[in-house]
């Protein structure tokens, strides 16, 4: 099957040196296979982070995507020549071990020394929190078999795509095998250089241009959490910005604490003022490095 060929083309492929254009060509000569689309509607919670700097965040733009002029590398959803908003979400279909909260799952994507289960030390971040305020249509990249604890809604979803291409042979075999391979793609880990994730970022600039954005299981938590990638049209038409947080991650090898230091709304849509958080929602430096036994 043709397909097959494409996908070991890709597999192949040089992605340092390999054109970015042949690889786009490539992707879109994959034969028709069936996809699952996840609807966010009105009213969902999108969670986002950014590492926090010495000065804080001064409007909403800051904790949204990145501008395009700064975009200049291959990210898993995003290609340099198209940024994306990335965020989590808590899925509505959830099961007992998953993160109940999406600040979990992003602050695991942005902070690398979390997952090492010796390290020792604090991390400033800034958390936003976006509404959904018009359904946003995604992709669901969610057949990659390897993946420790899938979600729920990563389960469900594989069920859902078996069940709606099972009897069809002229959509079957192809799709479930595409599936596969962008599902490997996506889960990528660990990426010795920023064009290990072309094959991803290209087909999320191809779906872009036709769905708001794409949906994939996180790889930082084996599977165990939801993000997803929205274009800055999207982000733009239909997401709100509600809130934003300044918090301190403390982190005592397996014993982890993030203490609320500020918090912070917008009157009008653009500027940002934090004001300082008290008890009980800010435990303060102490308190906070007692709970993880560094005090």
């Amino acid at each position: 099957m043709k397909h097959r060929k494409i996908i070991q083309a890709l597999q192949n492929a040089d992605l340092k040196n390999t054109p970015i254009e042949e690889i786009r060509a490539q992707l879109k000569l994959l034969e028709r296979f069936g996809v699952m689309v996840t609807t966010l509607h009105p009213g969902k919670r999108i969670v986002r982070a950014r590492l926090s700097e010495k000065k804080s965040f001064e409007n909403v733009s800051q904790l949204s995507y990145k501008p395009q002029e700064f975009n200049s590398t291959f990210q898993r959803a995003s290609t340099p020549h198209k940024t994306m908003f990335y965020g989590s979400i808590v899925p509505e279909v959830q099961g007992t071990s998953e993160p109940s909260t999406a600040r979990i799952t992003v602050l695991f994507e942005i902070a690398n020394f979390l997952k090492d289960p010796n390290s020792i030390g604090e991390l400033d971040v800034t958390f936003s929190a976006w509404d959904v305020i018009e359904d946003i249509d995604l992709i669901s990249i969610v057949h990659h078999k390897d993946f420790q604890r899938p979600t729920q809604l990563s389960s469900y979803l594989q069920g859902q795509f078996q069940n709606l291409v099972k009897g069809n042979p002229d959509l079957e075999t192809q799709s479930l095998e595409i599936s596969e391979f962008l599902g490997n793609e996506f889960a990528k880990s660990p990426i010795s250089h920023h064009t290990d994730y072309t094959i991803s970022a290209i087909y999320s600039e191809i779906i872009s241009d036709s769905y708001d954005g794409i949906l994939y299981p996180s790889v930082r938590l084996a599977g165990e959490g939801i993000n997803i990638a929205l274009t800055p049209e999207t982000v733009n038409q239909k997401l709100r910005f509600v809130a934003a947080s300044e918090c301190r991650v403390y982190k005592n090898k397996l014993e982890t604490f993030v203490d609320n230091l500020t918090k912070t709304k917008t009157t009008d849509g653009v500027s940002l003022k934090f004001t300082p958080l008290e008890a009980p929602y800010f435990f303060g430096k102490e308190n906070s490095r007692k709970k993880v036994g560094l005090s």
